[in-house]
This record gives structure tokens, C-alpha cells and sequence, in this order.
């Protein structure tokens, strides 16, 4: 073999020895990005067009000890399923309205949300046994509809059966709800809103939810709406994702009330995302009065399980609430993490009796 022949052959060997290794190396570019992350608390929502995700993030061997949102995902990294534990025990008092445990599965363009109790056993939430929701070549929700335990269409506890999403060009996202007979539903009674629009930060969190009518802010002046009318509710979250505000305001931006009288709730937070707590306002920005507790603070156990509420006034006084005589409710748990108790005491820590 002469010393052309020789060099052909070496280069030829190389290139099938390169060839031989980017195909063994392909397999990795493909890695299952199967995983599980827990967090502490879920990110603040107002609309099922949100998709689970959590806040305050904790090792796998902190959440052994503290309450945590287990969060897997599947071999394409899409959410599999959300449950709410400390270690491998499930609780029922999560923020899943009313779920220890959520899980997706999916089918072409469709995601199907079930609801669990913390037995782990399928459950009905707010009066639907599952949600199927739509998804578009991006994988963004646009629709989403109740089924029933034969997945058949029902209505939730508000009348809603289906919900539609539409991304507009300034970014927001536009929501319309109907019940079984496609006819326009509000959000919910206390809230008579029809088109809701959404609006996000850059780390996607919900800063706004706005009333629309025909492409026009509107103001819903209904029973609920207070005495001038609601047209938007802003929020104000840090930079994890805490909730620290939560404003009413009607279409010329002056403060507004719900039903309950409150215009502004305002939350202080621990190093942890836990509410410690929360002042309510009315609609002059003055501490709410009436029959109301204006100041609410709450205490934590060392599982971030909360284990006391404190009734105050606006000097962060104890008081005693107007109406039913509580000043402080405390909370037990077993050993597990399950609640036992709740306890209830006047400002001077006398039980008040359960009648």
C-alpha cells in the first residue's frame, strides 16, 4: 500500500469511527426529561387558563419534613401530576380547591386534569369529576371543557361547561365561559364579569383581570360590584411570586369594593412565601371597618403547616371578631401532618365552646 492508498485509508476509518460516535451520542440529545421538583407553595392564579407551577422551590430531602408540592413530569417533560405531601404522605388541605393530588395525561392535542383526595382516590372538584382542556400547536390552553364521571359535558358549580382562550396581539389573554346551552356565563356570582382579559409579567405571573365589553373596558355595576362599579382587580407580585396586593379598582381607576366591602388586601410574607399577614382596606383606602377584622396574622409550624390565625385591629391589637366572639384559632395535626383540630379562643385565650 503506497503512502496515498495508506492516508485514503486512515481518513476513511475516521470518518467512520466520527459517523459511528455522533450516532451512539444521538440517544443523549433525547435524555427523558422525566423529573420531580417540590416547592413550597403554588403560584397565584385567577383562571384555569394557568397551568400548576410552584413557588419557593425545596430539595427532595427538605420535603421529607415540610409541607411541599410534588411536582412530576413526564418523558416530555410536561406535567404529569401535582400533589401536595410532607414525604410520601398525601394532605387534604392543599390549594387545589379541595385536591390532595392532581394528574394530566394527554392525547394529541387534548390534556385531561383528575382530581384525587388524600386517599388517593378519584374525586369530584367544585362539581366535575375531570377538565379536558385543548391545546395548540404551541401547546398553549385554548379551550377547556368539565366532563363528568362517564365523560360526558356537565356544568361546574357555577354553570360553567367550557371555557375559551384567545391570545390578543398585546399580549393579554382574552377568557369566555358558556354552560351547556353555549350561552355566556360570568365568572361567578359574586363576580359578574363575562369576557375576563388577563394580563402577565415577563416571569408570568398575573399582574391584571380586566372586564371587557366589545373591545372596551366596562364597568359592572351589578349588586356585587360595590356602589361605583367593578372593571379590574390588579395584582402585585415579588419577584418569587408572592402575592403582596390584590386592588379593586372600577373603569376611571378609582378604588371599588366587592361584595364582602373590602377594595385592597395587602400581605407581608416570610423568607419561606408563607402569609404572615393580611390587611384589608376599603374602597377609601382606610382600614376595613363594620363587622369586619381589618388585620389577620398568621402563624406557621416548623412543616410550614399554619397553626394560628390572630384577629387584630389596625393597631395590630388581638380583638375578638364582631360576630362570632373569635380572637385566635389554632390548628393540631397528627404526626403525619394531617389536621386534627381546630381550636377557638377569645382575646384572652377562654375556649369558646362548639355549639
Amino acid at each position: 500500500m503506497n503512502l496515498r492508498k495508506l492516508t485514503y485509508y486512515f481518513v476513511a476509518v475516521l470518518v467512520v469511527g466520527i459517523t459511528a460516535l455522533s450516532c451512539k451520542q444521538k440517544p443523549a440529545e433525547t435524555e427523558s426529561l422525566a423529573g420531580i421538583e417540590y416547592y413550597r407553595s403554588l403560584q397565584f392564579s385567577e383562571t384555569p387558563f394557568d397551568l400548576e407551577k410552584g413557588t419557593h422551590p425545596l430539595t427532595a430531602e427538605e420535603a421529607k419534613t415540610i409541607n411541599s408540592y410534588k411536582f412530576t413530569k413526564d418523558s416530555l417533560g410536561r406535567l404529569a401530576s401535582v400533589e401536595f405531601v410532607r414525604g410520601d404522605v398525601l394532605l387534604g388541605y392543599s390549594s387545589m380547591r379541595g385536591s390532595a393530588k392532581i394528574t394530566y395525561t394527554y392525547s394529541d392535542n387534548k390534556q385531561v386534569k383528575h382530581f384525587f383526595n388524600k386517599n388517593n382516590e378519584p374525586i369530584e372538584s367544585e362539581g366535575v369529576f375531570a377538565a379536558e382542556y385543548s391545546l395548540d400547536s404551541t401547546g398553549m390552553r385554548t379551550g377547556m371543557k368539565f366532563l363528568d364521571k362517564t365523560g360526558n359535558p356537565v356544568e361546574n358549580r357555577n354553570k360553567i361547561n367550557y371555557f375559551v382562550w384567545t391570545k390578543l396581539p398585546d399580549g393579554m389573554i382574552k377568557e369566555l365561559r358558556y354552560n351547556l346551552a353555549n350561552e355566556e356565563m360570568v365568572m361567578n356570582p359574586f363576580c359578574p364579569f363575562y369576557e375576563l382579559r388577563f394580563s402577565y409579567n415577563d416571569k408570568g405571573y398575573v399582574t391584571r383581570m380586566a372586564n371587557y365589553k366589545a373591545d372596551t373596558l366596562y364597568n359592572c355595576t351589578a349588586e356585587n360590584c360595590g356602589d361605583i362599579g367593578v372593571s379590574y382587580f390588579t395584582f402585585n407580585p415579588n419577584d418569587k411570586g408572592d402575592l403582596l396586593n390584590f386592588s379593586v379598582f372600577n373603569v376611571y381607576g378609582q378604588m371599588s369594593n366587592l361584595f364582602w366591602g373590602w377594595s385592597k388586601r395587602e400581605n407581608k410574607v416570610d423568607e419561606n412565601g408563607y402569609v404572615v399577614e393580611t390587611a384589608v382596606y376599603d374602597q377609601d383606602n382606610e382600614y376595613l371597618g363594620g363587622k369586619n377584622v381589618p388585620v389577620t396574622k398568621y402563624v406557621y409550624d416548623a412543616h410550614g403547616a399554619k397553626i394560628e390565625e390572630h384577629n387584630m385591629d389596625k393597631d395590630r391589637n388581638v380583638v375578638n371578631h364582631p360576630e362570632n366572639g373569635v380572637a385566635v384559632t389554632k390548628f393540631t395535626y397528627d404526626e403525619q401532618g394531617q389536621p386534627q383540630d381546630t381550636l377557638k379562643f377569645d382575646k384572652n385565650l377562654v375556649a369558646i365552646v362548639k355549639k
